[in-house]
């Protein structure tokens, strides 16, 4: 993922459906319907080559395939792709965006970007709860295994509000604690409210760093 602060784009996301959205028009690109959307994940590699990462979520696809190509057609196309940098040096990172094509052709307007418009998914009770149900199923874990320092819980909520694509980094090299972390995260099962875009339910990130030593506490 790309460090805080940089984008996958040259000029920034603005900048990135500014061109999307130029491009788009002078190739006359077909209409999508109202309720198409899609949001591809893809790496930009340290040479600003794109990768586009695979989608087995074939009937959402299915759902949004107009959405879905002209996704792919600007990922093909479009030239000021960004790797990530860290200390001067260039490198590999995954990226996404969401595409809902009605307002990057029809609707576009000047400095328009896709992430201000999205309602972030909810955790029932808030991120604050989550938080304490967090710490309340995690501790005992942690502290068995004795982890100490920072890292990053990242999953997705998807459009039914069910977490998805759970990992953890920097990564843990125990596979004994992976299994226990997976199978202790599966209890919070409590259903998300999805992210919304123009009022339709769409897949979110969710990052949460955490700080903990043997006696565990969260940032």
């Amino acid at each position: 993922m790309y460090p805080k602060g940089q984008d996958f784009y040259e000029g920034g996301l603005v900048n990135f459906y500014k061109e999307s959205h130029d491009y788009l028009i002078k190739n006359n690109v077909k209409k999508c319907g109202d309720q198409e959307i899609y949001q591809p994940r893809f790496i930009i590699t340290k040479d600003a080559v794109v990768k586009l990462v695979k989608d087995s979520d074939t009937a959402n696809i299915s759902k949004n395939k107009c959405a879905y190509d002209i996704s792919l057609e600007l990922l093909k196309n479009l030239k000021n792709w960004k790797p990530a940098e860290v200390k001067g040096e260039k490198l590999g990172a995954l990226a996404e965006f969401v595409l809902y094509p009605k307002d990057v052709v029809d609707n576009y307007q000047q400095n328009y970007n896709a992430n201000s418009f999205m309602i972030s998914a909810k955790y029932p009770g808030g991120y604050e709860k989550f938080r304490e149900d967090f710490h309340d199923e995690f501790m005992s874990l942690f502290a068995d295994y004795h982890i100490n320092g920072t890292i990053n819980l990242e999953f997705y909520v998807d459009k039914n509000g069910f977490i998805t694509s759970p990992r953890i980094y920097p990564e843990i090299y125990d596979r004994k604690f992976n299994v226990d972390f997976l199978r202790t995260l599966s209890r919070l099962k409590k259903m998300w409210k999805p992210a919304l875009y123009s009022n339709i339910p769409i897949k979110q990130k969710i990052v949460f760093p955490m700080d903990f030593s043997t006696n565990f506490y969260e940032r």
